[in-house]
């Protein structure tokens, strides 16, 4: 007779190894990290995912931050579930996800992907099954991480096909960034990795430490490093944070909101069907390495 973490392994490889036809599969998953605290990734994502929303696609923003997620703070807004009340309560995940600006979506994670690694067989199954109700509903999901290096941010890189990796012109944050795509690629080559340089001062300066950037990766880690676009270091940002209204919708046509655009159809324009999976395929292999810790 199996063992339980013999039937868990089992049905992971089993959902794993599924590949649905690019037909039956419209969810495009992005995950989105820094190397360090304080670049604006979160603020990002709020604001990406409105600009998303906007061109008509359907955006789920999961906060991933263990422990310290701030998605929902930022916006004003609460609620009383997360993704461990979906795992252990029977809560359905329609009745966590909150409703944000524009109608994007938000979900809670918090601790509760942590907790993959105790799942019971029937457990993961149901949740899988729970989880497979967002690829009929959801066009992308943004999956905000944590900051930093930390084995859990890494392991949340690792399940993904496609990150988008926020980073500042600062030395330490460029010197972080470059880390966790050292990091990364030496564990798993087949990841993409776009570059948004976040509180630009000088774009002469931002554009040269990009190159190196892409030239270190190039030549040290056989690794192609995209750039979606550069932001500017706005006033307008720090005014929308303190009212809770993303800059994109109180300051639509500032500089800094015509550069996310930018950046929106250069990620929109990179979408080839390459890098799509569907949520339950990114649990199973997230319970993969969480197993693995």
């Amino acid at each position: 007779m199996k063992d339980q973490a013999e039937n868990l392994r089992q049905l992971v490889n089993n959902r794993d190894d599924r590949q649905p036809t690019i037909s039956t599969l419209n969810t495009r998953i992005l995950t989105i990290t820094s190397g360090k605290g304080g670049v604006g990734k979160t603020n990002f994502v709020i604001n990406l995912g409105i600009l998303l929303q906007k061109m008509g696609k359907k955006v789920l923003i999961i906060d991933a931050d263990f422990g310290l997620g701030n998605v929902d703070i930022m916006l004003g807004l609460s609620s009383p579930y997360n993704l461990a009340h979906v795992i252990f309560n029977d809560v359905d995940i329609s009745d966590v996800i909150i409703e944000g600006p524009a109608g994007i979506m938000i979900l809670p994670g918090g601790n509760g992907l942590l907790e993959l690694v105790n799942l019971k067989p029937k457990q993961l199954e149901s949740f899988i099954k729970k989880l497979e109700k967002l690829d009929s509903t959801v066009d992308i999901i943004l999956i905000d991480t944590g900051a930093g290096l930390s084995t859990n941010n890494i392991k949340m890189i690792l399940a993904a096909n496609e990150v988008i990796l926020v980073t500042t012109p600062e030395p330490t944050s460029l010197m972080d960034a470059y880390s966790v795509i050292k990091i990364v690629s030496q564990i798993e080559q087949d990841i993409h990795f776009n570059l948004v340089m976040n509180k630009v001062e000088n774009i002469d300066d931002a554009n040269n430490n990009i190159k190196n950037i892409q030239k270190a990766g190039k030549r040290f880690l056989n690794v192609e490093i995209s750039t979606l676009g550069l932001l500017d270091n706005s006033s307008v940002v720090s005014k929308s944070i303190k009212t809770q209204c993303p800059f994109v919708l109180e300051y639509p046509h500032s500089k800094i909101s015509k550069q996310l655009k930018s950046i929106v159809n250069s990620l929109m324009g990179s979408d080839n069907g390459k890098n799509t999976i569907n949520m339950s395929t990114y649990i199973c292999r997230l319970f993969k390495l969480f197993e693995n810790r």
